[in-house]
């Protein structure tokens, strides 16, 4: 048995474990992926990424590649109803948002790909990065101490090998044997009902004609499932239930029914149908209670289980692991206090529960059964999404009236513990989204009078040992410097010509100074916001 080192062990390689890897990577932190498949997945899975998932990728280069393998799937944004895709059409609907019609709040849009497109990107942003990606190995064993977590894995020829390190990060999916092994319970409604999305090949083109569709429900004598086509026309997959109680298994499910209910949902016995692989789910609101176990991290499915419907697991999981990841690295650099991974669980941990409650919400919106209350409080994608509000955390929240876990983002003002807006600002005439500034270390915005805020992130930065970039922003244009041409910015931001605006890593409005700060005084007042949110 060899022994290796690693400041941060994630288990599992699937989205979410991939996208912690990038971002840990990103920000220069050591780290071991282990995952017990000997590769990506196989199973398209998840289909669908909002634009606040796209501009977390667009932070650590992925974006552009997400992009151009999604480019098949921009006219796959209608969702209907048919008896068959050969059969007559119940509903059709045109309704997924996240294109030019939200250029006013994010330059990112919607990415429709399967999962089984996106992991293999993340992977190779994870690999250049650094990351060490170790597929067909997995977790035999973990103990965890003050001083860090030892881990026992095991690669595909059976040889065990032991793992130091500072943290581990659990990514292994609903089924956590690692969440499993530390006994977090887990609250809501639970596993609502169980299904089996079968991934298949065939031809849609004579059968879809110029008609494409983001999800398609099927209802007929044989088959009530969804089905998902992709954008060669020649692979989709069917998703159907099926009951325990009343004697069904898996094993029903052999290759000759599959094709069976694929052939019943696509209406035309002239397709040929191939059986690919069956990938059996829970659907199930289920939310761990703590997010935070000592030095393991649990985040994506192992942390919440959310109904698929209105397209929320995955990218909640990847925004847990935005949210950790510079965390993280400050922690084990020395340059925060470990209290600062508890602001995960402060975080996260409301926003993961809200979600999966939105998930059931629209799941009950979409079947017909829910009540003018639950109608009421469906909140749409963009405000569960982009609208997103820590109330409490690594930020300094403001006095006042606390806001709702989430707005309509169109309504936000920078207010701390919310996503900072998207300004189209320029420099020398050049186009520089505010997003673009983000992403690396903390960020010190200023209006066009503040420029003596430079000197506080300088001193604040040095005191702490932490790099504060900063950036004054000009209604007029001038040399080298960041110019707002339409003067949005202190709207966007809610600051006066003086004020000032702090920027996590992550994004994240950490602090901001509405009014006058004198000189003499910024310098101590930012320290003082950095040293509260750095838990120092």
């Amino acid at each position: 048995m060899s022994n290796s080192d690693t400041r941060v062990l994630i288990v599992g390689g699937s989205l979410v474990g991939l996208s912690t890897a990038v971002f840990l990577a990103h920000h220069n932190v050591p780290c071991t992926l282990v995952e017990r498949h000997p590769s990506t997945s196989i199973h398209p899975r998840a289909v669908g990424y909002y634009p606040r998932t796209a501009e977390m990728l667009r932070t650590v280069g992925v974006e552009e590649a997400a992009k151009k393998a999604a480019s098949g799937f921009e006219k796959h944004k209608t969702r209907a109803g048919v008896v068959s895709l050969a059969g007559e059409i119940l509903f059709s609907k045109e309704e997924l948002e996240g294109g030019d019609e939200l250029a006013d709040l994010t330059p990112s849009k919607l990415l429709l790909l399967p999962q089984d497109r996106l992991e293999p990107i993340l992977r190779a942003r994870a690999e250049k990065l650094g990351a060490d990606l170790r597929f067909s190995t997995e977790l035999v064993s973990f103990t965890q101490g003050d001083d860090g977590v030892t881990a026992v894995v095991k690669d595909g020829e059976g040889t065990e090998s032991t793992l130091h390190a500072d943290y581990l990060v659990a990514a292994d999916g609903p089924r956590s044997t690692v969440r499993e092994s530390l006994g977090v319970k887990r609250q809501g409604r639970g596993v609502l009902s169980q299904h089996v999305s079968i991934a298949f090949g065939a031809d849609f083109g004579a059968v879809l004609g110029d008609r494409r569709y983001s999800v398609v429900h099927v209802k007929n004598d044989t088959v009530t499932g969804i089905l998902v086509h992709d954008d060669t026309l020649t692979e989709g997959t069917l998703i159907v239930g099926y009951d325990p109680h009343k004697g069904e298994t898996l094993d029903d499910f052999t290759d000759a029914r599959c094709a069976e209910l694929v052939s019943a949902a696509i209406g035309s016995d002239a397709v040929e149908v191939t059986i690919r692989s069956r990938f059996p789910w829970d659907m199930a609101e289920l939310v761990t209670d703590n997010f935070v176990q000592g030095r393991v991290l649990v985040a994506g499915d192992a942390a919440h289980q959310i109904p698929p419907t209105g397209g929320y697991g995955a990218n909640t999981g990847i925004a847990d692991a935005f949210n950790l990841a510079w965390k993280l690295a400050l922690v084990v650099k020395g340059v925060a206090g470990s209290a600062l991974l508890d602001t995960y669980q402060e975080e996260r941990w409301p926003i993961g529960t809200y979600t999966a409650q939105q998930g059931s919400l629209q799941l009950a919106a979409r079947s017909g059964t829910a009540t003018e209350e639950q109608q009421a409080a469906t909140a749409d994608a963009m405000t569960v999404t982009m609208g997103q509000v820590y109330r409490s955390g690594a930020f300094i929240p403001e006095a006042g009236e606390r806001l709702p876990l989430a707005s309509d983002p169109r309504t936000l003002r920078g207010e701390p513990g919310t996503r900072a807006p998207y300004v189209a600002l320029e420099r020398a005439g050049t186009p520089v989204a505010t997003l673009d500034l983000f992403g690396s270390g903390f960020v010190l915005l200023a209006g066009e009078d503040g420029a003596s805020w430079d000197r506080a992130a300088s001193a604040a930065g040095s005191a702490l040992g932490v790099a504060v970039d900063f950036h004054s922003i000009a209604t007029t244009a001038r040399s080298g410097g960041l110019t707002d041409p339409v003067g949005a910015w202190a709207d966007a931001y809610g600051v006066g010509a003086t004020g000032a605006v702090l920027v996590r890593p992550d994004g994240i409005v950490a602090w901001r100074a509405a009014d006058a700060v004198s000189s003499e005084e910024q310098g101590a007042a930012l320290e003082a916001a950095l040293r509260r949110i750095l838990a120092r």
